[in-house]
């Protein structure tokens, strides 16, 4: 009976481990095992080491970062994902356009250029830098976790659908993210903030390979120099 006992709580421990695992954002309505129900993009294996990249990126300042954002929300990960995009000229594969997609319920808007964005809604954001087309010092966004982004919203070209797989994208791999931690009320940003970093209660040393930058440390005032920051250089929405 003791034994038969024992292997009861076992079998629940096991159950309630995993309900934790599944459903740790529940309170956001969607796991992971949702992200391939009527998805037209195909997802892909991750690339193991990385692939990096030896693309260049264009040089951003704060101003330009802010000015190039079509959209700047707080948001959490609800799905996360890489997949391939095909593209075909000519009845033929041309390239493959690999990207990390991260769906996101939205908790708060600072800015968009879409007055039909809101509070709570759904959204995709594309990120070019994955483990296929590793840009160095990419911060690599991860399930059940919140992030500040900024965004731009997604084109198409001739021959590829991006609007199809995300809605927008990261304005840049690592500066237009900004993590926060929850419990901790902190927001970890890179030094091209240069007008957010004073009062930092923390620097920190990030590297990447041959990538290093800074990141700076700030608590709950974060947000509201950043919403005057945003108020400041883009105005109301």
């Amino acid at each position: 009976m003791i034994i038969k006992r024992k292997l009861l709580i076992l079998i629940a421990t096991i159950i309630l481990g995993s309900s934790i695992i599944l459903f740790g954002c529940s309170d956001n309505g969607v796991t992971q095992d949702e992200q391939n129900i009527d998805d037209p993009c195909s997802e892909v294996a991750e690339s193991k080491p990385k692939k990096i990249s030896e693309v260049e990126l264009a040089y951003y300042d704060e101003d330009k970062l802010l000015e190039e954002a079509d959209l700047i929300f707080d948001g959490i990960v609800i799905i996360e994902k890489e997949i391939g995009i095909e593209e075909y000229i000519d009845g033929e594969l041309n390239n493959t356009y690999y990207r990390d997609v991260f769906t996101f319920r939205i908790s708060k808007v600072y800015y968009s250029n879409d007055p039909s964005i809101e509070n709570d809604d759904i959204i995709k954001i594309g990120n070019e830098s994955c483990s296929n087309n590793w840009i160095e010092g990419t911060i690599e966004m991860e399930f059940c976790k919140h992030y500040i982004v900024l965004a731009r919203k997604s084109h198409d070209t001739d021959t590829v659908k991006f609007t199809e797989c995300y809605d927008f994208e990261v304005v840049d791999p690592w500066m237009s993210i900004i993590g926060i931690e929850i419990q901790d009320e902190e927001y970890v940003f890179d030094e091209v903030f240069t007008s957010l970093k004073d009062g930092a209660r923390e620097e920190i040393i990030r590297e990447d390979g041959n990538f290093k930058t800074k990141m700076y440390v700030k608590g709950k005032e974060f947000e509201n120099e950043l919403e005057n920051l945003i108020l400041e250089k883009k105005g109301e929405n």
